[in-house]
């Protein structure tokens, strides 16, 4: 397992309490990042990051996709408005229950989404995401 990076802060998007605790769990106890906040919506994420500047903002995202209310397919479209902000800054991971090819391949059409991984997170995931992460970056 690559255990080179460490961000700064990760955003955790997902309407599911116990996946929030299980996915900060694994990203914790590995050393991923110094901050993890979590958000149960949507809405509550995009209100934090309209009021975070440039160097404010998370270096990853880990997004759910099926939420109450506006879903993950939403906050992209959202983030799509104000991309450029986000462009070599913020690498977004949609991290779902979904298997539905559909949505593996929608995600291709969002330019901050990195990769597309299946719930639970684990240390496979976590490599991934940090080769990505790392790659996108350059």
């Amino acid at each position: 397992m690559i255990r080179l990076l460490m961000v700064n802060k990760v955003y955790i998007i997902d309407d599911d309490d116990i996946s929030l605790f299980l996915s900060s769990l694994v990203l914790e106890e590995s050393g991923f990042a110094a901050k993890v906040l979590t958000y149960t919506s949507a809405d509550s994420a995009l209100r934090q990051l309209s009021d975070s500047n440039h160097t404010d903002l998370p270096e990853v995202i880990l997004l759910d996709l099926n939420m109450p209310g506006k879903n993950g397919w939403d906050f992209l479209e959202t983030l799509r408005q104000c991309e450029q902000k986000f462009q070599g800054r913020t690498s977004i991971f949609i991290l779902t229950s979904s298997i539905a090819a559909s949505d593996k391949a929608r995600s291709k059409n969002y330019r901050l989404v990195q990769g597309f991984l299946h719930k639970p997170l684990d240390d496979e995931s976590l490599d991934f995401i940090r080769q990505a992460h790392r790659a996108s970056n350059r």
